[in-house]
């Protein structure tokens, strides 16, 4: 007896017969498939991209691949080093006849030189720097050395000065330099990818090698860092006779400007600068050195990551060896492993000692003084707790409270003990 469609399953799906159209249509959509490309997810779509592309790949076969040679041995950075020297700041451009200064409600026209500071102090004008007494002082005294004998009869108040319209001159430019056109803003970037490819390269060893930093900083007004002592000097304009250049004999020396000339020219291949000169604020050197991609610092970083691998075979005897002085019968070794304790655990700068009026009073673990540290037998259900509160880098707060081990909370005792009698 033939089973009627109702007794069947309510979920029934009758098969599809294949015909032979269907067949055909099937095989014609799965050739149309494999005839259809596949996207390929590197290629860069474009003109453009394809330069692009070609551009790393030259790069990348130009890479100078100086870790597969040998180094230079003592003490020898290299034997070959040309550049084209430092770029200077531009000159002073005075500011126009309708930018006004005043001095006790009256407008004072001042000399390039005395004017020329004076800008630099009306563009920090909205900044906290110039209400501060220290800035305000250190600026005044430098900026009275650059004026004519009348200016300094004149202005002997700097409450009195009005250095509001320069300001406002200052603003206006800064905001016209944001408003400027796109090709305005292309014209001065491609001057100054100009500057980079003449002067931000040097042949190192017969490779072309980047250079950081190939402009002299401009003149300005010092601010240092934290509550610095000096912060509003004047700092001076760098100029080619406070310059020295350093480059290998067989190099073709960069001229100096038109009617300079250089304070020196050294070939010094044991020092991997090129250019250097002294500051007038503090009297530091500063330097023109390579990129950070180049082999000089290349080879610093690998040093130091060497010296982390050697540390890390040893730093256990150094700590055994630490706490052992914590027990010597000599202070300075007591002084010296808690210290080392402190650097170890809290990663604390080590810090040095420095010249009353001549830096921020910032510390580090080797200059704590006893008003930095409260020592605490209990706190917050913890034994033996140190709290820090001292200024550091940048003169930046560092406050930190932690538990540390009982024969360094009693050397510390005995030290604060020591230098309070």
């Amino acid at each position: 007896m033939k089973r009627s469609r109702d007794d069947e399953d309510s979920d029934y799906k009758p098969k599809k017969i294949k015909t032979e159209d269907s067949k055909k249509a099937k095989k014609r959509k799965q050739e149309e498939v494999d005839v259809k490309p596949k996207k390929n997810k590197n290629k860069v779509k474009g003109q453009e991209g394809e330069v692009k592309r070609k551009k790393v790949k030259k790069e990348e076969e130009e890479k100078w691949k100086w870790w597969e040679e040998e180094r230079h041995t003592d003490g020898v950075k290299w034997t070959f080093l040309e550049h084209k020297g430092p770029v200077f700041a531009p000159p002073y451009e005075p500011v126009p006849d309708n930018v006004k200064f005043y001095y006790d409600g009256k407008q004072v026209k001042l000399s390039p030189k005395a004017e020329e500071v004076a800008t630099f102090f009306a563009k920090m004008l909205d900044h906290e720097y110039t209400t501060k007494d220290v800035f305000r002082k250190n600026f005044y005294k430098d900026w009275k050395k650059e004026m004519t004998s009348e200016e300094q009869s004149l202005i002997t108040n700097l409450s009195k000065c009005d250095f509001t319209h320069m300001s406002s001159y200052f603003k206006a430019q800064s905001e016209a330099r944001k408003q400027m056109t796109k090709q305005e803003k292309q014209k001065i970037k491609e001057e100054n990818e100009r500057l980079v490819q003449e002067y931000g390269y040097c042949v190192m060893d017969n490779h072309k090698e980047r250079i950081a930093n190939f402009r002299i900083e401009p003149p300005g007004l010092f601010r240092g860092r934290g509550n610095h002592p000096k912060m509003g000097k004047l700092k001076r304009r760098i100029n080619p006779e406070n310059i020295i250049i350093n480059c290998s004999k067989d190099s073709k020396v960069p001229p100096a400007p038109s009617g300079h000339k250089w304070k020196e020219v050294r070939h010094d291949n044991k020092v991997t600068w090129l250019v250097s000169w002294t500051e007038n604020i503090q009297g530091s050197i500063k330097y023109i050195m390579l990129n950070p991609s180049s082999r000089i610092k290349g080879e610093k970083d690998w040093q130091k990551y060497e010296t982390a691998r050697r540390l890390k075979l040893c730093v256990d005897k150094i700590r055994n060896s630490y706490k052992e002085d914590w027990k010597s019968k000599e202070m300075k070794a007591r002084q010296r492993a808690v210290a080392l304790y402190f650097i170890d655990k809290l990663a604390l700068r080590a810090g040095n000692e420095k010249e009353e009026g001549e830096t921020a009073d910032t510390v580090g673990c080797c200059s704590l003084r006893v008003e930095h540290i409260k020592l605490f037998l209990e706190m917050d259900g913890q034994e033996y707790v140190v709290e820090f509160d001292f200024p550091g880098k940048d003169s930046i707060r560092y406050y930190n409270k932690v538990p540390v081990e009982k024969r360094v909370f009693k050397n510390l005792q005995l030290f604060m003990e020591k230098q309070t009698t």
